[in-house]
């Protein structure tokens, strides 16, 4: 349980900072503590929580919410999600697990490599509609549907008040409806353990609360290089769970 609570702290740290980051971090811990069902449930729902804090719990503004991209996402992320569960059934996850590691990483080093335009760029409403649907699919099948969005919103070049209070809304809009399809399917896993999750939740709190404070000490600059960074951390432990 230390290693976990560990874990769930620094995740929740990371995500209150650069906007995502639980999952990568807590979610390898859990599994090794836990039943892997039991861990899958508990973490999603310390995801939820984590990002129903800076929505609900904060000091100043409102939250920053592109919230006519929060609908579009999160409408097109519902077949997504369905198709997820049919994935799983014919497709190993390893096989998943390999193909995202490598999208990831690619899309970064597309990211990395391509000269900046001057100004936001807005996307089409097919790309719009295409990551939403990606990352709908991947919460269902791998839990790690962050990459995606947060490479789809650097592209635009966000403010990272924007992006964070954004990705929180789309977090917890997908936690929610895989939720709901997971219990349907009869995949949710096994009930949750009360004292482990209060634990944990605790551990969850307080590094939401230091990842608010570290926030605004990064940069425009330094947050755009912890939101890369982190997608390819994503997308090599993806490939390396795959190869496992």
């Amino acid at each position: 349980m230390l290693l976990a609570c560990l874990a769930v702290l620094v995740g929740a740290t990371v995500q209150a900072t650069a906007g995502f980051g639980l999952a990568l971090i807590a979610g390898p811990a859990l599994v090794a503590v836990l039943d892997p069902t039991e861990a899958v449930t508990t973490l999603m729902v310390l995801a939820t929580t984590t990002t129903l804090l800076p929505l609900l719990v904060r000091r100043g503004p409102r939250p920053a919410v592109r919230w006519a991209d929060v609908r579009v996402v999160t409408l097109a992320a519902v077949p997504g999600v369905l198709a997820g569960v049919l994935v799983l059934a014919v497709v190993s996850k390893a096989a998943l697990q390999l193909a995202v590691g490598v999208g990831v990483l690619a899309a970064v080093g597309l990211q990395v490599l391509r000269r900046p335009a001057p100004g936001r760029r807005e996307p089409s409403r097919w790309a719009t509609l295409g990551v939403g649907l990606l990352a709908g699919l991947l919460t269902t099948t791998t839990s790690t549907n962050g990459p995606p969005l947060v490479l789809w919103l650097e592209r635009r070049q966000v403010a990272p008040a924007e992006m964070r209070d954004t990705l929180a809304a789309l977090f917890l809009a997908l936690n929610l409806l895989g939720a709901a399809v997971l219990t349907a399917s009869g995949r949710a896993g096994q009930a949750l353990r009360p004292e482990v999750v209060l634990v944990l939740l605790a551990a969850a709190i307080v590094g939401h609360v230091a990842g608010r404070r570290l926030f605004h000490l990064l940069d425009v600059r330094r947050f755009r290089v912890a939101g890369l960074t982190l997608s390819a951390l994503a997308g090599v432990a993806s490939i390396v769970a795959a190869l496992g």
